[in-house]
């Protein structure tokens, strides 16, 4: 445009952007206006959104009910199967003790002391499970819990009262 001078230019581009802030404005009252009643085709769009939530809770109910129903299963079998494994281990552990006592009877010569290995490797095993059936029922009286509800609450055991008074 040859004939088109700076001063007109301006006024032009001024104009656009004037045109282009209107129709921001426009755009802006237009969504922060109220929306008018839902039509046939929203409330048609809700209807399939929540026909197919529905159906989903559904599937995911039926695979949660299948899924516990093999797990109880499953659990069951994992029971018997330990329950196999109890004689398996007991078998073992009888095969170890003699074969523990025929080397004491091969390096010693002598049968007492071979029986006395045996019953020795019994005794140590019963201290051992003994020991640790002493942890665990420590455990069950939920020393850490008391602690803190100790702790928490400003009160002593009767047990350090009366190591603590002569």
């Amino acid at each position: 445009m040859p004939g088109v001078t700076n001063s007109q230019s301006a006024e032009a581009e001024q104009a656009e952007e004037a045109a282009q802030q209107g129709s921001q404005a426009d755009r802006l009252r237009s969504e922060s206006e109220p929306e008018t009643a839902p039509t046939e085709a929203q409330l048609q769009a809700w209807a399939t959104l929540l026909q197919q939530a529905l159906a989903t809770g559904r599937q995911l109910s039926k695979l949660l009910q299948l899924e516990l129903k093999l797990a109880v299963a499953d659990g069951l079998r994992l029971l018997f199967v330990r329950l196999a494994m109890v004689p398996v281990a007991v078998l073992a552990w009888l095969g170890l003790s003699v074969l523990l006592a025929w080397l004491v009877f091969l390096a010693s010569g002598s049968v007492s002391l071979s029986l006395a290995g045996f019953v020795l490797v019994q005794l140590i095993a019963l201290l051992l499970l003994w020991r640790a059936a002493r942890v665990f029922q420590s455990s069950l009286g939920l020393p850490a819990t008391r602690r803190q509800l100790r702790a928490m609450t400003g009160t002593e055991n009767s047990d350090e009262k009366k190591t603590t008074d002569p």
